[in-house]
């Protein structure tokens, strides 16, 4: 099992016959609720609720305090999301994990009560700000980072290419189109066509369609998995062998699911996330991997490559395990569960995160990711790989899939 990244202070002694040391005093039960999308977005839902339980399965192992965490299902609703957050202040939680559905939602019932949220894949610029929204704080990639990062890196590999954005029309969509838009235009690139879709939807061919006849060369999509692959399926059964580019839904394993019975098509699909490994090597990733993988076995997503299954990294995983272990590291700082003396803490603490990355907060700072950890990736055979075409991208390690 690893070791806590932060040690905790451990009350320690001797006995009174034998020296050996006592058992550690119990520190009481602290709550802590994950709202996930178990059954809207099953990959999100489902890494938020296993990195959260490894997180506290060892800090209860290693520290002798009483982490609980309760699961809810919030369905992709902004109101189910709310109502979890009025559950997790009226149950004394100490802090709630979420996907970021309905953050703004939350943050009205968690900023009076000083509950600290922290949201674990949604990146719009709309849910960080520590005057307007206090309790909310990101532990997953910024899409200001993100799209900054892809325009740059567009406007260098693909110089002088018309290009068209489509987007889904859920929150992840809207904010992710309007950044990378934004960030295109800074960097003169010419959008030829800005299509949008509804979330979710099987048939987009119109948009995809009215995409091609702009004359774009290059394609932006924006938009949850079953979007990214509705897109894939139009252009390609039409013969457009455009190259596509998408956030980090692009590697959400639904995406692959749903292109299963044409894996050519999602060859040279790239994406923009954050990197999985930190500077310190593939090292402290691969032993949080060996931990996650013990406790529930390979995460495997349905499709084959080369004759053999294909498993995803437990990437994402790392976030809500990460916002774990300050929850444990604030608890000793504040040396209780009072939430306000929690979420005092939380802003003065920091912890070596699952891959080896430093996670902390300050009073005016609510971004746990560096703009400085993203990169690019890139399918091949149903696998994705460091792009090589990119000065950080082209030196980090392939990751076992």
């Amino acid at each position: 099992m690893r070791r806590v990244a932060v040690p905790l202070l451990l009350v320690l002694g001797l006995t009174a016959c034998g020296g050996g040391p006592e058992p550690r005093p119990a520190k009481g039960e602290a709550l802590v609720v994950v709202s996930a999308p178990l059954t809207a977005q099953r990959w999100v839902g489902q890494f938020l609720e296993r990195g959260a339980r490894l997180a506290a399965d060892e800090v209860n192992a290693e520290d002798g305090r009483q982490l609980r965490i309760e699961v809810l299902d919030n369905g992709g609703s902004a109101q189910t999301a709310a109502a979890h957050a009025r559950k997790a202040v009226a149950d004394g939680a100490v802090a709630l994990i979420t996907d970021g559905v309905g953050a703004r939602a939350i943050a009205a019932v968690t900023d009076p009560a000083k509950l600290p949220v922290f949201v674990t894949f949604e990146g719009g610029a709309s849910l960080t700000d520590p005057q307007a929204l206090p309790s909310l704080f990101r532990l997953a990639p910024a899409n200001k980072y993100l799209c900054r990062r892809l325009a740059d890196y567009l406007a260098d590999t693909q110089p002088g290419k018309p290009m068209a954005i489509l987007s889904d029309d859920s929150a992840y969509g809207r904010e992710g189109a309007a950044n990378v838009k934004a960030d295109l235009l800074h960097n003169e690139v010419r959008v030829v066509s800005d299509q949008t879709v509804p979330e979710g939807a099987a048939d987009v061919s119109a948009q995809v369609l009215a995409a091609r006849r702009s004359g774009a060369q290059v394609l932006v999509v924006w938009a949850r998995a079953a979007g990214v692959a509705s897109v894939l399926r139009a252009a390609r059964s039409t013969g457009w062998d455009v190259p596509v580019y998408s956030g980090p839904a692009g590697a959400d394993p639904l995406l692959r699911q749903r292109l299963a019975d044409k894996p050519a098509w999602v060859d040279g699909l790239s994406f923009v996330s954050f990197r999985i490994t930190s500077e310190a090597g593939g090292a402290p990733f691969a032993a949080y991997r060996e931990d996650y993988e013990a406790k529930y076995g390979p995460d495997r997503i349905g499709v084959r490559s080369g004759g053999k299954e294909v498993v995803m990294p437990p990437d994402w995983s790392t976030y809500p395990y990460d916002a774990v272990k300050l929850v444990a590291a604030a608890l000793e700082r504040a040396g209780s569960t009072d939430r306000a003396k929690v979420f005092a803490a939380l802003q003065a603490v920091t912890v070596t995160g699952a891959n080896g990355d430093e996670r902390g907060y300050g009073p005016d700072d609510r971004e746990g990711v560096s703009p400085d950890d993203m990169y690019f990736a890139q399918f091949r055979d149903m696998r994705f790989y460091p792009k090589r075409d990119d000065k950080l991208s082209t030196n980090l390690p392939e990751v076992p899939q």
